[in-house]
């Protein structure tokens, strides 16, 4: 490993001490920053990247986290991280990891995120990704995000419009107007409604295929 990595894991367990007045590390300790740099050293013999993981480590030293903590954090990334790798296999870029994984971390599902792999085609999902994230953490359901995004990619939306987008529905949502009330506006105003994906062919949210239902509709009979 890195110079700078060893670094980083020293400096975990001498913050470790500092938590307990400069007490020496704990043997719980050496053993939860072994478990890290397990992990990370995974990542990096599979050809994964481990930046997020690093950054998790940094973060959770600079907040005083004991290396416990800083570890059960770091191996749920992992997961997340490896998750993402093996949806969207053999093809997956590193900024779709990442996003992917805060995806799942707001819990939107795996086969939701193939969809939106899936309806990008050739373009980079990432951007996908972090709209339907954002959507969701305003209150949008998984379903509502996840249509209103295909349909946006559909009719070829350029990515910096889902900045505007999510930005609008942040501002509506705060005055008062219901999440998914509030995406149904925004649709309407920028694609002239009908927010759900047309081709029969693309995977729903819930893996099956068929028509998606339109926003704020039913599934056709």
């Amino acid at each position: 490993m890195t110079h700078a990595w060893r670094v980083a894991l020293a400096l975990l367990l001498a913050s470790a001490g500092a938590l307990r007045g400069q007490a020496p590390a704990t043997d719980a300790d050496r053993v939860a920053t072994a478990r890290i740099d397990a992990i990370v050293r995974d990542f990096v013999r599979r050809g994964l990247p481990t930046d997020l993981l690093r950054a998790k480590v940094a973060e959770g030293t600079a907040k005083g986290a004991t290396p416990a903590r800083i570890a059960d954090a770091v191996s749920l990334l992992a997961t997340r991280v490896d998750s993402v790798a093996k949806l969207l296999a053999p093809s997956v870029t590193v900024p779709e990891l990442h996003a992917g994984a805060e995806a799942l971390s707001v819990g939107i599902t795996g086969p939701a995120l193939r969809t939106i792999r899936t309806a990008a085609g050739r373009q980079s999902a990432e951007p996908y990704f972090l709209f339907v994230v954002r959507l969701v953490r305003r209150g949008v359901t998984q379903d509502q995000a996840v249509r209103a995004t295909r349909a946006l990619i559909d009719r070829r939306v350029p990515s910096g419009t889902l900045l505007v987008v999510a930005d609008d529905l942040a501002r509506d949502v705060a005055n008062g107007m219901a999440p998914d009330a509030a995406l149904n506006d925004r649709m309407t105003r920028l694609v002239g409604g009908a927010a759900g994906a047309t081709g029969p062919g693309m995977a729903n949210t819930d893996g099956t295929s068929g028509p998606m239902v339109p926003l704020g509709g039913t599934r056709p009979p």
